[in-house]
C-alpha cells in the first residue's frame, strides 16, 4: 500500500514523503530537514521536527486510512526526532466506500443527447452544434454500476425506426468490441507491489490480454469481481455500454449508382437516383437483476433516446470522369470536378478561358470549396446557390460551373504565368459517430496554363 507522510504546520501542511509497503506490510521514509521547513514568513516549523500524521492508499489511490491532522500535535507525534517509528493499523481489506449508482444510459459518443442532440419527438435527431447525423459504429455509454438492488446486473438495448409499434432487441451480431471496464489487481509477488490490469470486452473477438464478456442471449451481464487484493482482483466499468453498428438498424445498401454523372450535373440527374435521407429512430436501454428476481421478462427501463437521426448511404461515382476518370465505390459523399475547357480527353491547352465544373452531394452537406493552386495563388472560393451557373442546395446537392475570375477575385486566365496548376474540390460531411468526424471528401485535376 502507499503511505504519505505529512508534517502538521500553522498555515499549509507540508509533505514530508511516500513510501510503499513491503509484503509484510513495512515501509521506510527518508526525509530531509527542508522537506518540513520550507523557510517561509508564513509557513515555519517552529520547534523541533516534524509533527506527523498519515494517510494511507491502495496503489489504485482508494483511501484506506486519512488521519486528521490534529493527529501530529499528539504528543507522541508532534516534534519527532529523526528516527521515528509509527504502527499504523488497517482492516485486512477495505470495503467499497462507493454506494450502489443507478445505471443510466444517457450519451451517444461524447453527446449528452438531452441537450448536445435535437432528440425531441419533432427534432432533427441531428447534433444541437452543426447539425450532424449520425453513421457507423455508435458507443452508448452513460452510468454503470455492477449491482442492481444489491444484485449482479445485467443490461441490453432495443431500438425501432420512428413510427414502427415494436421493438427489437439489439443483438450480439450488431455489436462491435469496446472496451467497458479495467480487471484490477495487486501484484505482492514484486516489490514494490504492482497494479496488474486486463480489459474487460463486450463484442468482436478479444485478444489474448483481453477478457470477454459472453451475452446471456442479448443481455450482457456486468463481471462482478471485486476483491483487488484477492487472487480475482476487481472489476472496475468505465461506463461504456455498447459499440453499436447502425448500419446493421436498417437497409442502407446497396450504394446509390451516380456513374453516369458528370461533374457540374445534379447528382439525382440524369438517372434519377435519390441521395437518399436520414433514417430516424429511437433506442433505449433496459436494466434488471442477474438473475431475474421476480420473472425472466423482469426489466427496467434506464435511459431512451427518442430521436436520432442515421444515415449510412454510400455512393458509387466517377471523379473527374472526363480526364482520367477514376471510380469511387462506397464513397461516403460525391465530390465531383472537371474544367470545361479541358475538352473530353482532357489535354486542351488553357490559354484565356478558365470554367471549373463540380458536383458536391450528401443528404447531410457541409463546407464545400474550391481551390486553384500555382503560382500567384492559392485562389479560393466557397460556391452556393446564389454564385452565377450554380443550382441546387447547400444542403445536399450543389453543382454547377464557376469561372476563374470568381475564384480568384477578378484576376484573369491570361494573367497567370505559363505553368502548372491543381484544382481542387472539397466537400465537407456533416456525420459523426458520436467521438469522431468524418473528414472532407476530395477531387483533383490538373491543367497547364500556355
Amino acid at each position: 500500500m502507499t503511505v504519505i507522510a505529512f508534517d502538521r504546520d500553522w498555515i499549509q501542511d507540508d509533505e514530508v514523503g511516500i513510501a510503499t509497503t513491503d509484503g509484510n506490510g513495512r515501509f521506510r521514509i527518508d526525509y530531509l530537514q527542508q522537506d518540513f521547513e520550507p523557510g517561509t514568513v508564513i509557513d515555519v516549523e517552529l520547534v523541533g521536527g516534524p509533527d506527523l500524521y498519515f494517510r494511507v492508499e491502495t496503489p489504485a489511490g482508494q483511501p484506506l486510512l486519512s488521519e486528521d491532522p490534529s493527529a501530529g500535535r499528539r504528543s507522541s507525534r508532534e516534534n519527532a526526532g529523526p528516527c521515528f517509528c509509527v504502527d499504523l493499523c488497517l482492516d485486512e481489506e477495505p470495503d467499497d466506500p462507493d454506494p450502489e449508482v443507478y445505471p443510466a444510459f444517457t450519451h451517444v459518443g461524447g453527446y449528452d443527447f438531452q441537450t448536445d442532440i435535437d432528440s425531441g419527438p419533432a427534432g432533427t435527431g441531428e447534433t444541437v452544434r452543426g447539425g450532424r447525423a449520425f453513421h457507423r459504429t455508435l458507443r452508448l455509454n452513460g452510468i454503470m454500476s455492477k449491482t442492481l438492488n444489491g444484485n449482479p446486473l445485467e443490461y441490453k438495448f432495443q431500438y425501432r425506426e420512428r413510427g414502427a409499434s415494436s421493438w427489437k432487441n439489439v443483438t450480439p451480431s450488431q455489436l462491435r468490441k469496446m472496451k467497458i471496464g479495467t480487471l484490477e489487481k495487486v501484484d505482492t509477488s514484486v516489490s514494490p507491489p504492482r497494479i496488474r490490469t486486463k480489459d474487460y470486452v463486450v463484442g468482436g473477438t478479444p485478444d489474448s490480454d483481453e477478457v470477454g464478456v459472453t451475452p446471456n442471449g442479448n443481455w450482457i451481464p456486468m463481471p462482478q469481481k471485486s476483491g483487488i487484493f484477492s487472487g480475482d482482483g476487481s472489476f472496475v466499468p468505465n461506463h461504456n455500454q455498447i459499440q453499436l453498428d447502425s448500419r446493421t438498424l436498417a437497409t442502407f445498401t446497396p450504394a446509390v449508382d451516380l456513374t453516369g454523372i458528370d461533374a457540374g450535373e445534379s447528382a439525382e440527374a440524369p438517372s434519377g437516383a435519390s441521395l437518399v435521407q436520414n433514417k430516424h429512430f429511437e433506442i433505449k436501454m433496459l436494466v434488471r437483476e442477474n438473475p431475474p428476481n421476480s420473472s425472466p421478462s423482469a426489466s427496467t427501463e434506464v435511459g431512451h433516446l427518442e430521436n436520432i437521426a442515421i444515415n449510412n448511404r454510400l455512393y458509387d461515382y466517377v471523379r473527374h470522369p472526363n480526364w482520367m476518370g477514376e471510380p469511387v465505390d462506397d464513397g461516403l459523399a460525391v465530390a465531383m470536378v472537371n474544367l470545361k475547357e479541358l475538352g473530353s480527353g482532357g489535354c486542351e491547352g488553357i490559354e484565356d478561358a478558365l470554367n471549373v465544373r463540380f458536383t458536391a452531394a450528401h443528404p447531410n452537406l457541409g463546407n464545400v470549396g474550391i481551390t486553384v493552386e500555382g503560382p500567384g495563388g492559392p485562389y479560393r472560393t466557397s460556391p452556393t446557390p446564389s454564385d452565377p451557373n450554380v443550382n441546387g442546395s447547400r444542403d445536399e446537392n450543389l453543382y454547377g460551373s464557376i469561372d476563374f475570375q470568381n475564384i480568384s477575385g477578378g484576376k484573369k486566365v491570361e494573367e497567370l504565368k505559363n505553368c502548372a496548376y491543381v484544382v481542387t474540390l472539397s466537400v465537407g460531411v456533416l456525420l459523426t459517430n458520436g467521438d469522431r468526424v468524418p473528414s472532407n471528401r476530395h477531387d483533383q485535376i490538373a491543367f497547364c496554363k500556355g
